[in-house]
């Protein structure tokens, strides 16, 4: 529930004012700028310079620099976010469900991670914003949010352009114009377009896939006819294409379960139809896929902000439309097998939302912001799994180490298309409202509450379909099994549903300024993340709808300014108490055995967060931040069976460690500019370490991803004037093999990764006009 923040200053750590002091980070938390020590919220910010300095064009690459953030995933649409552990669990990728972390663009609501992961363009901050949110806008969320700004149109003509190249033929181009057609009107117009060759070989097709083909461009235009109004309209477009979206052979998974039982495993599997392994060691940077793997994600977005001041308020519009589509080529098994040839959830998603908002201009006893919020999105979906020859051998035969090879022919599989039309809905409805009193210049109290009222509705349709043999084909002593089988992997059934919910959600804060230089804050908030909708085959028991995660979390912080304004340590401790968790479920009381997403307990996330800022001697500036989260599952019965206790009907995971939540990160980063002449040379570095953590929501020990360290190094020379700008920047330095993400593929007998960026590197050339 704490508030929405956008920069309105500069967040760069390297820069300084006049007298060598930090320079102030200035925000718009509560819609009025204020310092951002004096914010009573955990919050963490990245500039556009920063970014640039790293090399980072995307979200992905972002994340290592914030500690409580972690993003997991391969492709586009499957990807997870969460804040201090709290967020999307790693199993949740699910158009029925929203995301625990809010994704923002300038003010707009983005509910699919895809449609923000790609390249960033005209980027001026982004902020990070840890705890729940809800009570002065947008959408509700549990685990944070992740703001981001982009740059304004300014009437005052200039042209910025950027090239940059690296190793694996990285080319990175952009150009800006931001014109002014008169006194009240100005635009900008902006592209990107960037590519990069593929950082894994596929031996099949003797192809270098994991390559990226982007475009992406912008139109801003800003009507301004006087100081007390203003309209901003955007349009936006953007591609992300290439062979991309696909995991690795991170490792072959025994045969002997723990209680002795022997089952057939990958080699076993792999022989009875003929097939081939190439490398498990998913570092060697090779794949054997036999299918395409060619995705492309189109996104496009209109929106319309209108600012009024009116009198003693602040009168705010934004109104936005968005369409997303993610249109995959996914392999189904992942190696060069025949088994699945296509698995994909083909995406057509689209948005609006419309927010009224009304602020106080800030410095009266009483300042306040409320609003109202509505919000739409479908998702509609094929999800489709075209079944190949070898699909019969290898899911059929008997789980046993010694078995022969599957009976039946191929062509019980081969050919065969199980397909399902999937359509979400959601329709939400908020009211929200937050006031500040200002008992005197140093204390203050702070007080929001929300209120949402959600529709719900889904649609599902499955049937089998595809070119395979007919039924009369096989001999009459198999056909009943054929028919069987053929039930069970290609479903057939129908059906829809809706659901209504309401929730009230609120904040409370208590800030104290011990001195000018030292604030001081308590806070407990009650986060809300709406219901979700199973969209899955309907059997008896099975609860369609998840009823909405519920976040209390309390925190206290302390933000300092210190030695004379050279220092800035922030301090904040965190405890939150998840109900209604939405996570993995196995029913094991109907028949077949369903798994889905559903209510399953209780989690706890808790820690502390350090955030520091110095500037030593004059040019030299630092900076550094940590997180220690002691996240756990405090109920979660029921939970999928690891792989080697795949024997037992569930397991029960309470009082364990949750999944997708590193307990320690930290973060550095250095730089240091010298006048050089006519120029400034600047040199810096930066350094981030996560520990190890369970990237499965069962806490698969065959899916611990290992802590890892990245080091990253930038330098280059700059006009005194900011006008062009020549740098060097390398991030994973010492070419680090680390994973993104793990999952156990049981029924493969495999672990299977999403890898990390190798060394990269390049030179980036910057001017402005």
């Amino acid at each position: 529930m704490t508030p929405a923040i956008a920069a309105e200053g500069t967040s760069d750590v390297s820069a300084t004012d006049a007298a060598g002091e930090i320079s102030e980070i200035t925000v718009t938390a509560r819609y009025r700028t204020e310092s951002a020590q004096e914010v009573p919220i955990a919050i963490s910010s990245i500039s556009s310079r920063q970014l640039d300095a790293q090399g980072a064009s995307s979200l992905k690459q972002v994340v290592q620099q914030i500690p409580s953030l972690n993003i997991q995933g391969f492709s586009g649409r499957n990807q997870t976010i969460t804040i201090r552990g709290i967020g999307t669990n790693a199993g949740g990728t699910n158009d029925g469900l929203e995301q625990g972390v809010g994704l923002y663009v300038d003010g707009v609501y983005r509910p699919r991670t895809g449609s923000v992961i790609t390249d960033l363009i005209d980027i001026e901050n982004i902020q990070v914003l840890r705890g729940p949110q809800g009570t002065l806008f947008g959408k509700n969320t549990v685990g944070g949010a992740i703001d981001i700004t982009t740059r304004e149109p300014q009437f005052e003509q200039e042209a910025r352009a950027e090239l940059g190249y690296g190793n694996y033929n990285q080319v990175r181009g952009y150009f800006s114009y931001n014109g002014v057609v008169s006194d009240a009107l100005a635009f900008r117009v902006s592209y990107l377009r960037s590519r990069r060759d593929g950082l894994i070989y596929n031996t099949t097709q003797r192809q270098h896939w994991d390559n990226l083909d982007n475009h992406a461009a912008r139109f801003d235009l800003l009507y301004k006819p006087s100081e007390d109004s203003k309209l901003r309209l955007i349009a936006d477009y953007s591609i992300q294409r290439g062979d991309v979206g696909f995991t690795s052979v991170a490792g072959v998974l025994p045969t002997t379960l723990a209680n002795g039982t022997q089952v057939r495993g990958f080699y076993r599997r792999a022989a009875d139809v003929g097939y081939v392994p190439g490398t498990v060691n998913a570092f060697d940077r090779k794949t054997d896929i036999d299918s395409s793997q060619y995705d492309e994600m189109p996104s496009w977005g209109l929106q319309a902000r209108a600012d009024w001041d009116v009198g003693p308020l602040t009168l705010t519009s934004i109104t936005a439309y968005r369409n997303w589509k993610w249109v995959p080529n996914y392999d189904g098994d992942q190696f060069g097998a025949n088994i699945i040839t296509n698995s994909v959830v083909a995406t057509k998603q689209q948005q609006f939302s419309q927010e009224l908002r009304a602020t106080s201009k800030g410095g009266q006893t009483i300042d306040y912001t409320a609003g109202l919020y509505f919000f739409w999105q479908e998702a509609d979906d094929d999800v489709v799994n075209l079944y190949g020859r070898d699909a019969a051998a290898w899911l059929t035969t008997p789980n046993n180490p010694i078995a022969a090879t599957s009976t039946l022919p191929s062509s019980v599989f081969d050919g065969l298309v199980a397909y399902s039309h999937v359509l979400p809905a959601t329709y939400s409805y908020a009211a929200y409202g937050q006031a500040t009193w200002n008992i005197s210049p140093s204390l203050r109290l702070t007080g929001g509450l929300r209120y949402t009222y959600e529709h719900k509705t889904g649609i599902y349709d499955a049937y089998a379909t595809g070119d395979y043999a007919p039924l009369s084909s096989f001999a009459p002593s198999i056909q009943s099994t054929v028919a069987a089988l053929r039930a069970a992997y290609a479903p057939s059934g129908s059906y829809t549903a809706s659901d209504n919910t309401n929730n009230i959600s609120g904040t409370a804060i208590a800030a104290y300024d011990l001195s000018p230089d030292v604030h001081t804050y308590a806070s407990y908030s009650r986060g809300y993340k709406s219901p979700g909708i199973n969209l899955v085959r309907q059997s008896l028991g099975v609860d369609i709808f998840v009823k909405p995660e519920k976040v209390d979390n309390y925190e206290l912080g302390i933000k300092t300014r210190l030695l004379g304004g050279k220092t800035e340590l922030n301090l904040a401790l965190f405890w939150a108490d998840v109900s209604n968790y939405q996570a993995n479920f196995v029913n094991y009381a109907v028949t077949p055995v369903v798994g889905y997403i559903s209510n399953v307990g209780k989690l706890r996330s808790r820690g502390v967060e350090v955030d520091a800022r110095a500037q030593p001697v004059e040019g030299l500036s630092l900076g550094i931040a940590g997180t220690y989260n002691d996240a756990e599952y405090l109920s979660y019965r029921n939970a999928p069976s690891q792989f080697l206790y795949s024997y037992l009907s569930s397991m029960d995971l309470s009082g364990r460690r949750a999944s997708g939540a590193p307990r320690l990160s930290l973060t550095g980063n250095a730089e240091y500019v010298r006048p050089v002449g006519t120029v400034d040379a600047f040199a810096g570095g930066d350094v981030s370490y996560r520990s190890g953590f369970y990237a499965a929501v069962n806490l698969d020990p065959f899916s611990w991803v290992d802590s890892y360290t990245l080091v990253g190094l930038h330098g280059g020379v700059r006009d005194l004037d900011d006008r062009w700008e020549a740098s060097l920047w390398v991030r994973n330095l010492f070419n680090k093999n680390y994973f993104n993400t793990l999952s156990v593929s049981a029924s493969n007998g495999i672990v299977q990764g999403a890898l990390g960026e190798p060394r990269m590197y390049g030179l980036t050339i910057k001017g402005r006009l």
